[in-house]
């Protein structure tokens, strides 16, 4: 991999729909993706996957190979790849833009939602509320329900499925979106509590829909605070006007 203009770190819908238009303008751009899901749609451009050792590898490759900005679409919970990314781009004087969704905290009803400052404080909402349980936050943070939820029925659905065995109440079911409103409700007339993170947007998306519709009650992780250092763009739109202003 030689020189390149823009480095992506990925993973999300943006990024992929960003990686598309910056290719199609004949920007010279790779994605990165951390390589956590093994099934993932093609991405256009070329791609890299693994990890770069920390802040420290991080600056290293974007020095080796001459980039010339650097655009964090990874997820709004990608708390350490988001601190390493300001971390390497300030080091090197680098251009940083965030590419994330706007929180669904801007919602008009997002205050009926229970909010938690992580996952160990979701679990124990969930915990203190009564039925059976939804749970919507991915496969990594599994094992920090598997305590508090261990005697109830609780549901947990994941594109890729957990590791280790679960409790006796639990079962996986492995899906991946896009979902619909009616397919959502369709699920959750089987469940009383959903616990979701706040992946955000300028719209709920179709569980939160559904779950109010049908009167579930909804437990939301609040987003980590994202590192002060780069531009802030919501859209792949503005970031690729960003990324245009940036090259010149």
């Amino acid at each position: 991999m030689d020189a390149m203009d823009v480095l992506i770190l990925g993973g999300t819908r943006r990024a992929r729909v960003l990686a598309r238009q910056l290719v199609d303008e004949g920007v010279d751009v790779v994605t990165s993706l951390a390589g956590v899901t093994t099934s993932r749609r093609p991405l256009p451009g070329e791609v890299r996957v693994g990890g770069f050792g920390g802040a420290d590898g991080l600056a290293a490759f974007l020095g080796d190979h001459a980039v010339k900005a650097l655009v964090n679409a990874t997820h709004p919970f990608a708390a350490t790849m988001s601190q390493h990314a300001a971390e390497a781009a300030r080091r090197l004087g680098l251009p940083l833009a965030r590419l994330q969704a706007p929180s669904w905290r801007a919602l008009p009803w997002s205050t009926e939602w229970i909010w938690a400052a992580g996952h160990d404080a979701a679990a124990r909402e969930a915990a203190s509320l009564p039925g059976d349980i939804l749970l919507t936050v991915g496969r990594q943070p599994v094992p920090h329900y598997l305590a508090p939820l261990a005697d109830r029925r609780v549901t947990a659905r994941c594109i890729d499925a957990p590791e280790g065995p679960l409790p006796a109440g639990w079962t996986v079911r492995q899906e991946k979106g896009p979902f619909t409103v009616d397919s959502e409700r369709a699920l959750l007339a089987g469940f009383d509590v959903m616990v979701s993170k706040d992946a955000g947007g300028s719209r709920p998306d179709a569980k939160l829909t559904a779950a109010r519709q049908s009167g579930t009650a909804v437990v939301m992780i609040s987003r980590p605070p994202s590192p002060s250092y780069g531009q802030q763009v919501t859209t792949p739109e503005l970031a690729a006007e960003w990324v245009r202003s940036t090259l010149g």
